[in-house]
């Protein structure tokens, strides 16, 4: 087991292993609010020395020069990386349930269409995800028909109101991997209608483009798994999808060189964002991007910048 250290301790082994603390007070400070692991587990690793000449045995030691306030920086940027994305892929989030409940709602004007098995995808292998989906949104309805205590009381209040609740309703009380799913089990005219709205939008703000029901599918196996990450105390600057996914279309309609986006990196997501929110939106999210990699270059030592950049993907011209 390993044993309990104080923060003095801690700072010890630290300084033992090369890391330069000029301030201990305020390192301290940080360790209290922080939690040694968090800090120090999660973001050391582009800092350490991995020359076999300067150490040879593979040992934790970190490059001349680093500094306590480094490894901060890296953390401070990453967790204002991860409310910034978060922030985005919420709005993402509230657009593709916006678009999905007004063309189905739009193609089944019927009282309670979504509850029907025949309006979605006739291919047999979405009829268990099919299934579940009607099954949430049934079940949603009838918890909020109770007189008991209910989870979401909006949606009480609006079948008390009209007697029943919509999709355009329901779909704000599923999450972002249900939507995908409802996405993925509809019928292909209906999928390839949403796409396109999204396309609508990017061509009538940059320049014209089409955008299928699959290359959305691929964009959203990028969007979920970041939306889920950001949203939680994770490590987000070196996450990456665990197998590429194809985007070669999509990397044709932003004009991304070919294989740029198909790690699934930080820049895979923050370059799909374009494709995904309003352009003013994406500009005041960019700006606020630029700051935060500037901020982070003045504050981490040249090599670590560097190592850091490879990790999410950018390079020095992704402007």
């Amino acid at each position: 087991m390993k044993a309990f250290a104080s923060h003095d301790e801690q700072l010890t082994i630290l300084q033992n292993r090369g890391l330069a603390v000029p301030d201990k007070a305020a390192a301290k400070r940080i360790l209290s609010r922080e939690n040694y692991y968090a800090l120090i587990d999660g973001y050391k690793e582009p800092f350490l020395e991995r020359d076999e000449r300067i150490n040879p045995y593979g040992l934790e030691q970190y490059r001349a020069g680093t500094e306590f306030g480094h490894i901060y920086a890296l953390y401070r940027f990453d967790r204002e990386l991860r409310m910034l994305l978060l922030n985005e892929l919420l709005k993402f989030e509230k657009n593709i349930k916006s678009k999905i409940a007004y063309r189905f709602s739009e193609k089944f004007k019927e009282k309670d269409s979504f509850l029907e098995p025949d309006n979605y995808s006739t291919d047999t292998q979405h009829h268990h995800e099919r299934d579940r989906i009607i099954s949430t949104l049934y079940n949603l309805i009838k918890s909020h028909k109770k007189r008991d205590r209910v989870r979401y009381p909006a949606i009480r209040e609006f079948y008390d109101k009209h007697k029943n609740v919509p999709l355009w309703v329901l779909v704000n009380f599923l999450s972002l991997g249900q939507i995908i799913n409802f996405y993925q089990v509809i019928d292909e005219e209906l999928r390839e209608r949403i796409a396109q709205d999204f396309a609508e939008e990017f061509s009538e703000e940059y320049w014209p483009v089409r955008l299928k029901a699959s290359e959305l599918d691929a964009i959203l196996g990028v969007a979920f798994p970041y939306r889920n990450k950001s949203a939680h105390e994770e490590v987000l600057y070196r996450f990456r999808l665990d197998h590429p996914v194809e985007l070669r279309e999509v990397e044709i309609v932003l004009e991304m060189p070919k294989g740029s986006l198909s790690r699934g990196t930080v820049f895979s997501v923050v370059t799909l964002l374009k494709l995904l929110l309003a352009k003013e939106e994406y500009e005041v999210f960019n700006e606020e991007l630029e700051r935060l990699l500037t901020d982070l270059k003045k504050n981490v030592s040249g090599r670590a910048y560097g190592m850091i950049m490879k990790e999410t993907g950018f390079q020095e011209d992704w402007q």
